[in-house]
């Protein structure tokens, strides 16, 4: 190690310094923390002992005493010169004193005990200054560092940190640049550059340095890392998974490239390539519960429901436990065994109390499309019992309710949520819909859904209410630019619906049998748009 590190005091503790130790300890405990800073750096003297003086200086620090820190951290560095945490503590304590050059004299010795561990001191040093608040004293220091060390890449971009940090990005592009002239095979500036320009709202360029980055280092992960996930920002998924892909194959055991493989592959509906990549994360064994998870999204999706339903019961950990026991439940009822379904859930709402209200919501909607409307009363009875204010579960049962046609029902737990929170979209929409649908209160509908569209004018189930209502005041007009607006927002097969019977009862029965046809061709099992065509055909 670079520095020479002083004897420490006799092996033979005497009595003065026992007692200082004890003191010490036992204030501390005891939240005495002046009487524990005291005997605390009295032990440090006596002993010459480095824990206790850094036990002292902890203290001083948590007692916001900067002259008690200072005084602590210099018997710290004395005792223990080669510490890294006590040269760190010294730099950031020394830097709000004021004292620059004593700063960076522990800026200069934290670089030899890094060269020393084969480290990179100057990016520990950008690291350690990012915490100070005072970016103007944390930029004195690397830019010091740069000037004297001006032909050091690691320099400039340690420089490159704390610029980014304070925002000053043009600089910070600067010294990336720079630094990239004087070693153009690291990744780090590679990657942290593309950030910068990013933050200057040049993505394009970014994602294009990154490209001819990997293109002239394509064995810096680092750099192919970065690029594929600025092709996922982009959206460019399959570029990404190619990229990903390569990482696999170099780095066939990193989790979070087979994490990345397995979710784009899913994306692009590659079931093989999705499938390969989690079974290898699963057999790595310490994300298995997600993996498993993700892979029994993937048989599900590839109608491979057996295969599903055996993975998604394997799930017995972890945050996607209870995902994992809704998709269980809901897989369960399509294949014919409802009651088994409901065992899962309401296993899972004993597990996981605190997604109790999502398993109550998963056991309605399984009843409601399987079962009789009173055993969906029944659960939604059962589950406002044990949380009478949620409003999730007032919403799901207020839509039951318009679902089955109980005005009366939707009106009242929908009134009951804007009682609490009168400038709910969700519910002012759901209310102001149901009454147009419904009933022949549409004036009443309008201003309900016209307060829920100024709430979230780019909702487009909330346009697609404003069009319904303007449709049934006679408006058509106004009805068909709102319904076509809400299409272009959404493709949902009830908005298409809702177009072609405006367009069909306006005379253009062409457009609305277009309308039709291309949401039958997107869900050609929708009941409620199926409804509506063959009412009109």
């Amino acid at each position: 190690m670079p520095f020479s590190v002083p004897e420490r005091g006799p092996l033979e503790l005497d009595g003065d310094i026992v007692y200082s130790y004890l003191v010490g300890e036992i204030g501390a405990q005891r939240g005495d923390f002046a009487t524990a800073y005291g005997h605390y750096l009295h032990a440090a003297i006596l002993a010459r002992d480095a824990y206790a003086a850094e036990r002292a200086t902890r203290i001083a620090l948590f007692r916001k005493d900067l002259p008690g820190a200072l005084r602590a951290t210099r018997r710290w560095v004395e005792l223990a010169p080669n510490a890294a945490n006590a040269r760190q503590t010294a730099l950031l304590l020394f830097l709000r004193k004021g004292a620059h050059a004593e700063a960076m004299q522990q800026a200069e010795a934290l670089l030899q005990i890094a060269e020393a561990n084969e480290a990179d001191g100057f990016v520990q040093i950008a690291s350690l200054l990012t915490k100070e608040p005072d970016t103007t004293r944390a930029m004195s220091v690397v830019r010091e560092l740069t000037e004297r060390y001006a032909e050091d890449a690691r320099a400039y971009f340690a420089q490159a940190i704390i610029e980014n940090t304070a925002k000053d990005y043009a600089a910070a592009e600067d010294s990336l640049r720079r630094s990239l002239e004087l070693r153009p095979d690291w990744g780090k500036p590679w990657v942290l550059l593309s950030q910068v320009l990013t933050a200057q709202g040049r993505v394009e360029e970014a994602r294009d340095n990154l490209r001819r980055a990997v293109a002239k280092y394509p064995d810096d992960s680092m750099v192919r890392n970065a690029y594929a996930r600025s092709l996922v920002d982009a959206a460019e998924y399959q570029l990404a998974l190619e990229q990903f892909q390569i990482l696999r194959a170099n780095e066939p055991d990193d989790e979070d490239v087979l994490f990345a493989v397995g979710m784009l592959s899913i994306q692009l509906e590659n079931w093989a390539e999705a499938r390969g990549a989690w079974q290898d994360l699963r057999n790595l064994g310490k994300r298995y519960d997600e993996a498993t998870y993700y892979l029994a999204q993937v048989e599900e999706l590839s109608n491979n429901n057996a295969t599903a339903i055996g993975l998604y019961a394997a799930v017995k950990e972890g945050d996607l436990r209870t995902d994992a026991a809704l998709r269980l439940a809901t897989l369960k009822a399509k294949s014919g065994q409802l009651r088994e379904a409901r065992e899962v859930l309401q296993q899972a709402r004993v597990l996981d109390p605190e997604r109790a209200v999502d398993a109550y919501l998963a056991e309605a909607r399984l009843l409601h499309k399987y079962e009789d409307q009173q055993a969906v009363v029944r659960v939604y009875e059962t589950a406002l019992a044990a949380h009478p204010d949620n409003d999730d579960l007032l919403y799901n049962r207020a839509l039951f309710a318009a679902d089955i046609g109980r005005v009366d029902w939707a009106e009242r737990d929908l009134t009951e949520i804007l009682k609490r929170q009168p400038d709910n979209a969700d519910a002012l929409n759901a209310l102001g819909y149901t009454l147009a649908d419904l009933t022949e209160r549409y004036d009443e509908a309008y201003g309900y859904i016209l307060k829920a569209y100024k709430l979230k004018p780019d909702n487009p189930a909330i346009v697609d209410s404003l069009g319904w209502v303007y449709y049934r005041l006679g408006k058509l007009d106004q009805a068909l630019k709102y319904l076509s607006l809400a299409l272009e927002k959404s493709q949902d097969p009830e908005i298409a619906a809702h177009l072609g019977e405006v367009l069909w009862i306006s005379g253009d029965r062409v457009a609305a049998r277009r309308v039709w046809d291309r949401a039958l061709e997107i869900d050609p099992e929708d009941a409620k748009l199926r409804s509506v065509v063959e009412r009109f055909e």
